[in-house]
This record gives C-alpha cells, sequence and structure tokens, in this order.
C-alpha cells in the first residue's frame, strides 16, 4: 500500500471515529491494542492488517470497502460524509457497550438480546 493509500485509510478512519463520538482509547482497546498503534493507522504511520480493517468495519458500522482507498482519495478530506450512524448521545458505558455487541458473532447478538429481552420484562 502506498503512502497516500495509508493518509486515505487514516483520514477515513479518523472521519468514522469522531462520527461514532468515540475516543482514540476507546477503539484501541475494543482492537486490542496500544493507544499510539491505534494513531499510527489514522495518521498513515502504520496500516492495519485486513482482519483489523473489518473489526473497525463493525465498530463504525460500515462496510469494510468504505474504510479503502477508492477513487475519491484525491480529494477526501474531514468534511466527506461516510455514511454511519452516529451514536453522540450515548454515555461512554453505552458506547463501549454498542461496540462491544457490533463485534459478536449473529448467533451470540441473538442470544444477548434474549437475555436483555428477559431481564427488562
Amino acid at each position: 500500500m502506498n503512502k497516500n493509500s495509508l493518509n486515505v485509510i487514516g483520514l477515513k478512519l479518523r472521519t468514522c471515529r469522531t462520527n461514532c463520538g468515540l475516543s482514540q482509547r476507546q477503539v484501541a482497546d475494543c482492537l486490542g491494542v496500544e493507544r499510539s498503534t491505534y494513531t499510527y493507522y489514522e495518521t498513515g504511520r502504520s496500516q492495519p492488517d485486513i482482519n483489523t480493517l473489518k473489526l473497525l468495519a463493525k465498530i463504525f458500522n460500515v462496510s469494510f470497502i468504505s474504510l479503502l482507498p477508492g477513487d475519491d482519495s484525491e480529494t477526501l478530506n474531514d468534511s466527506d460524509n461516510i455514511e454511519i450512524n452516529p451514536i453522540y448521545s450515548l454515555s461512554k458505558e453505552e458506547q463501549d457497550l454498542l461496540i462491544s455487541f457490533r463485534l459478536l458473532s449473529d448467533e451470540e447478538k441473538a442470544d444477548v438480546l434474549a437475555k436483555i429481552t428477559n431481564m427488562v420484562k
């Protein structure tokens, strides 16, 4: 991957993260990496591997493809709109819960939802 591609991926990651109202620390914790490692992804100093990009897509609730460089790589900037379901109004605890839920398999999600439904009845 060339340096321009890294910068595009980094900018897309930063845009997604800020649109979701998440800190670099929250994302790094979900990935199981140091905050500085995640910061390097956003600044283009290093690149996340494919599996990490897939996890990031789940965390941000976007398609994997939307995180990759494409035809817009020459014109991408902070104001570009990547479709995201923003979670601005959630507390940190709610954000962490949502991120963890997004990382579950479909079967695990169904199990968690069933348990929550039983708890609130």
